[in-house]
Parts: C-alpha cells; structure tokens; sequence
C-alpha cells in the first residue's frame, strides 16, 4: 500500500511539473508576440537625417511631395482646399495649379508624359493633369479593399526605371500597389513594417522606395519590393511627404506647415 502512494505521489509530481512546464512555454510565446507588435520594424538598421534647413509654407495642411520639371521646384497638395501648389526650393508658393479635388492626399510628376498625377483617398481615384496647362486629362478608380474612408489612398510616385506610379494605401491594410494607366494594378504587395503608411518617394536614380510613417513617425528606406534596408526617425509625427535627392531628403509636415531639408546620415 505504502508502495502504491508512493506510485501516486510521483505521478502527481510529475502531473504538476509538466503543467508547469506548459504555462512557462505559454508565457513565453506570449511574451514574444507581444513584444513584435509593440513597434514594427524596432530592429531594422537605423540611420540619421540631420536638418540643415526649415521653412515656412502657405499651404494649408500640405500632404505628399514631388519634383516638378528639372527638380528646379516642387509638389505639393493640401487636404483643407484640395489644390495643387508648386514651391521653389524654399517652400514659397509660384503657382496655384487648376484643380480642385475632393481629398487631396498625393501628388507626383510624371516627366515622360509631362503630367501631374494626384489621388483623392476617399474616392479611391488618380487624376491625370497637364503639367502646362493645369486641364485635366483622365481620371481612373483605384480597386483598394476600403477599410475606412480615413485610411485609403495616401501616397503615390512615379518612377521612370519602369515608367509605373507606386501608391501606398495608408491602413487597413497598409498596401503598396504598382499602377499605370494602360495596365492598371499590375501588383500589389500587404506592408507591415510600420503602423501607417503617409508617402512614398520612387527614387530612379538608385532603385530605391522611400516610405513615410506617420504613426510609427520613421522613415524607412527600401528596395522595389518594398523589404526595408534601413529606417530614420523622425522628430515629429504628421510628415505626409517626401523626395530625395542624393543625401539630401525633402520633408513636409501637415501638422506645422513647414518644408524641412534634411541631410541623410549613414551610421
């Protein structure tokens, strides 16, 4: 009898060790997951981005950027009149394109056709504009899964390697979508490396895609297939905006209404 107990007594031993063991590994798991979802991209290689010079823009809560014609001036739109403005250098307004959308969040431009493309979030649509003239030219529905009207739509850029727009729909999902106008979307990739996504710049010159993050407030520098190589903080939240141009990056904050020039700084 006292053999038997004792029998009992170590199977309940071990019966209680191994339901030990199962919490801890469940606590663990748990513990893991948790920590990858706090901050997206928390171990991508950082880099620096030094201000070397700021200004003050009139437009009213600017969103998205390009270069226009020759990179002698830049794009911009703004989400509270939802036209279209081009700056100099120093972010002083020369002209006041004629358009006028609905939701304004996007702009670039395209030198091979001389066009200004823009995208309206809640419509889920670009708009093709002459870059002389300001007429606009066509405009096309953009087949996005709609998650809230707030969170469509949000960036776009052309890159003239593969004469292609690339556009970012903000959250929802985050998505990147190749498209062009004789194609449409030619593909589209679920982004998950930051927590939104507020604009894209295609730079040709180096093959890269540059992404901005308003909630994650980063910047994150990519291949075409949009796998992060490096990621740069930022000192504020609200860059809806960007281009680069060799180590000199171009910022627009919707928040502050302010152009800031960066220099990128590789640690």
């Amino acid at each position: 009898m006292k053999q038997i107990n004792t029998i009992t007594e170590e199977l309940n031993s071990m019966h209680l060790k191994n339901i030990f063991v199962i919490i801890l590994i469940f606590f663990i798991a748990s513990s893991c997951k948790k920590d990858e979802t706090q901050d997206p991209g928390s171990e991508i290689p950082t880099g620096e981005l030094e201000l070397i010079n700021s200004y003050p823009i009139d437009v009213p809560e600017p969103s998205g950027l390009s270069f226009g014609s020759d990179k002698n001036t830049l794009l911009t739109v703004s989400d509270n009149t939802n036209q279209i403005y081009e700056l100099d250098l120093q972010g002083n307004v020369i002209r006041i394109i004629d358009f006028t959308g609905r939701d304004l969040e996007g702009v670039t431009y395209n030198p091979d056709e001389n066009h200004i493309a823009v995208i309206d979030e809640r419509d889920r649509e670009v708009a093709l504009i002459d870059y002389d003239s300001g007429n606009t030219l066509e405009i096309y529905q953009i087949d996005v899964p709609i998650g809230s009207e707030n969170s469509g739509l949000e960036g776009i850029s052309y890159n003239s390697n593969n004469k292609h727009y690339y556009i970012v729909n903000e959250a929802n999902p985050g998505m990147m979508l190749v498209w062009s106008p004789s194609s449409g979307v030619i593909s589209q990739d679920n982004l998950q490396f930051a927590s939104d996504y507020s604009g894209i710049f295609a730079d040709a010159n180096l093959s890269h895609l540059w992404f901005l993050s308003d909630a994650s407030q980063r910047l994150y520098k990519c291949n075409y297939g949009a796998e992060v190589l490096l990621a740069f903080n930022l000192d504020k939240q609200k860059y809806e905006g960007v281009v680069i141009d060799n180590d000199l990056c171009y910022l627009v904050n919707d928040a502050t209404a302010r152009l800031n020039i960066y220099k990128i700084k590789i640690n």
